[in-house]
């Protein structure tokens, strides 16, 4: 499983995703599984051109579930994992008062709606987190394009080199991060590691 979170202005978001609109002519909801390469690039462009920055959460060997354990509580246990972990490590650089907008499409309302409540907790008495629809908001549209080209990149075939050469860009600038979600994942512990720290690390220490 993979999970993007961005850092974006709204207004900016929304200007990204009517210009990407304008090119290409699409006029359904943008989705990562939807767009082509080429459209891909064109989307990336925009966000190199914007003042955006995401921090990527990747699920590794934490996605097998306990001997036992229900399918679906583990992928909600993940999911949550994630958030939390990609969320957290966000918070620092977004400040005191952080809006937090979450996909309220993934899961049920329950599960969502203790999700949030879990992030409203993290961010704070002066932040807040919100459940929102994707196709109602730019930002969520555009973090689905970058999991998605996060979880192509992970995946063996012909099309990894080529996403890994649209994000490459980004991740060199520092502006995209990506966190590894490794080992057993038990309540309250996610366990992120920063992947892009530890790559400047190694490039530092090679250099």
């Amino acid at each position: 499983m993979t999970l993007a979170g961005l850092c974006i202005d709204a207004a900016e978001a929304d200007a990204i995703i009517a210009r990407f609109r304008a090119v290409t002519g699409i006029t359904r909801e943008i989705k990562g599984s939807r767009i082509s390469l080429g459209e891909r690039g064109l989307l990336f462009e925009l966000l190199e051109k914007s003042h955006a920055t995401a921090t990527i959460g990747i699920a590794l060997s934490a996605t097998r579930p306990a001997l036992g354990m229900d399918r679906g509580d583990h992928d909600i246990d993940i999911y949550a994992a994630l958030l939390e972990d990609v969320v957290g490590a966000m918070l620092p650089a977004a400040g005191d008062c952080a809006k937090v907008v979450i996909d309220d499409g993934r899961y049920g309302a329950e599960t969502l709606a203790h999700i949030r409540s879990d992030i409203g907790d993290l961010v704070g008495p002066c932040g807040s987190a919100q459940l929102e629809l994707s196709h109602r908001a730019a930002g969520l549209q555009l973090a689905d394009v970058i999991a998605n080209s996060f979880f192509t990149r992970a995946l063996p075939g012909d099309r990894q080199a080529r996403m890994s050469a649209i994000v490459t860009p980004m991740m060199e600038a520092g502006r995209f991060t990506m966190r590894i979600l490794a080992g057993p994942i038990l309540a309250g512990e996610p366990h992120g590691e920063n992947e892009g720290k530890k790559q400047a690390e190694r490039r530092h220490s090679e250099g």
